[in-house]
């Protein structure tokens, strides 16, 4: 059994000339970005307790996110730790 034919094979695509490599533009090295000094994590809430701080956000016009530092805050301040999170924003 022989090979089917292929369109590509049919194609004569020209060369291009090779650009000298004096010519091209290399583009200016970005600076990375400075880390922030925050942690990522991830919580898993009851739906209730989500759809209540989704609630309160809205009727407040404020971040769910907010409201979850406003509460990290209290337990650091109940706890009896002088530090505060900071709002890095």
């Amino acid at each position: 059994m022989t090979k089917r034919p292929s369109l590509i094979d049919s194609l004569s695509v020209p060369a291009q000339p090779a650009e000298p490599t004096a010519a091209r533009v290399v583009a200016p090295a970005v600076p990375p970005k400075p880390k922030r000094d925050v942690q990522h994590t991830s919580i898993y809430i009851p739906r209730a307790s989500f759809e209540r701080l989704r609630e309160i956000a809205f009727h407040e016009r404020a971040k769910i996110h907010d409201l979850i530092m406003e509460g990290i805050n209290r337990v650091i301040e109940n706890r009896g730790h002088p530090e505060r999170t900071k709002d890095e924003r």
